[in-house]
């Protein structure tokens, strides 16, 4: 505790990459939502605490997500939070007394009347590990201890808010590559109705007005002008709601896609201590937009890990044929049922396994990584020989 508060004590080693996950989020500085002041408010009821708090410790400041006590803003100072510290720890960190600590004596929170006296918070930990903001309770009074229940339940919650986290951004990802769809698809139908257009003028030209071809044509030049005016509103609505990603299409080595997206997923895979076989059969190109293509591969390869067991191989693997490249990722784990094969890519498939360490699973990416893939006029699939048995999930795309 001692120096707690000077600045260099309170940035991590890791602080640039945390604030990067943090970022995926698009969380910090966001209105107010039930699922988070349900969390803080069981937090502050397990405590029988003052004040409750669901915050996120960015680069300057803390910012409450939830913010249930009687403190005005929803924004500190880092250098002043006592959640700047709780970051630091990957179990809870406890104050049972600030008054104890002459560094905490001077935070204006604590010198303050009525100020926090007892501080308990959980960490918001990341899957691959970083610390990105707490579950936090704090009273006016001093307290002797914590017991395990509390400290356990207080955990918990933690790990609560990185499940809705992470279903948030499944949802953004879905929203998004729906919007890439939409705009492709709209685009699709805008070329052809031009040509129709074309096409139904010139019938005009060659035509006496009033003539019944004349007023038909006529009605296909309306009705084909008000189709593109409703298209074209529908783009600029999706546009003006979330600004449109189209792919960044460029020449892609297969050698280092493969090796980001291993060091992407390194630490998680060696928290199971599982080996990964990486197989690359060609030193061809391939054409595609990188960032889109890392997330398809991280997804199988993440899911491999996620459904195989411990100390199992996974094996990565990329070969050309003719006109594509494949990629596989195959897995010695659980396996997938026959009846289960064909509802793997579609949207809220419900399916039985289950991943081998408690890890997350909110069934979306395999729906994502389908509509990425079809983006790129590529196709996904997967193979397994049932339960118990492994399996492979396969990217073709043009090369």
């Amino acid at each position: 505790m001692q120096n707690y508060f000077s600045k260099s004590s309170l940035i991590p080693e890791n602080e640039q990459e945390r604030i990067e996950r943090l970022n995926q989020y698009c969380v910090v500085d966001t209105s107010t939502d039930r699922t988070f002041d349900n969390i803080a408010s069981i937090a502050a009821e397990l405590f029988d605490a003052s004040g409750a708090f669901v915050n996120f410790v960015d680069s300057e400041q803390v910012f409450f997500k939830s913010n249930l006590s009687t403190f005005p803003t929803n924004h500190v100072l880092r250098e002043d939070s006592l959640c700047s510290m709780a970051i630091h720890e990957d179990e809870l960190s406890i104050i049972n007394d600030t008054h104890l600590y002459d560094d905490l004596k001077k935070n204006p929170y604590i010198a303050c009347d009525g100020g926090i006296r007892f501080y308990a918070g959980a960490p918001i930990k990341t899957e691959d590990g970083y610390n990105i903001g707490t579950v936090c309770v704090i009273d006016s009074k001093p307290r002797e201890s914590v017991s395990e229940l509390q400290s356990s339940v207080l955990k918990k919650l933690a790990e609560v808010v990185l499940d809705k986290l992470e279903a948030m951004k499944a949802k953004r990802r879905i929203a998004k590559i729906a919007d890439d769809r939409l705009h492709h698809m709209v685009h699709n139908i805008l070329n052809p109705l031009t040509s129709i257009v074309i096409s139904a003028q010139h019938i005009q030209r060659k035509t006496t007005e009033g003539d019944l071809i004349h007023r038909l044509a006529n009605t296909i030049v309306e009705n084909t002008k008000s189709t593109e005016q409703n298209l074209s509103k529908m783009l600029s609505k999706a546009a003006s709601e979330e600004k449109y990603i189209e792919l960044e299409i460029t020449s892609i080595k297969p050698k280092e896609i493969m090796e980001e997206v291993c060091m992407h997923l390194g630490q998680i895979m060696s928290n199971k201590q599982q080996r990964i076989t990486v197989d690359i059969s060609t030193d061809a190109g391939i054409k595609a937009d990188r960032h889109r293509l890392i997330d398809i591969l991280t997804n199988y390869l993440s899911n491999a890990s996620k459904y195989s067991p411990a100390g199992s191989e996974i094996r990565f693997a990329c070969r050309e044929q003719e006109d594509s490249m494949i990629f596989s990722v195959n897995d010695k784990g659980q396996g997938i049922l026959r009846s289960e094969i064909d509802l793997l890519f579609t949207k809220f498939s419900n399916l039985s396994s289950v991943p081998t360490a408690n890890e997350r699973s909110h069934g979306f990416g395999l729906y994502s990584v389908k509509i990425l893939a079809e983006m790129h006029n590529g196709r996904v699939w997967a193979e397994s020989g049932g339960r118990g048995k492994g399996s492979t999930f396969f990217l073709q795309l043009p090369k």
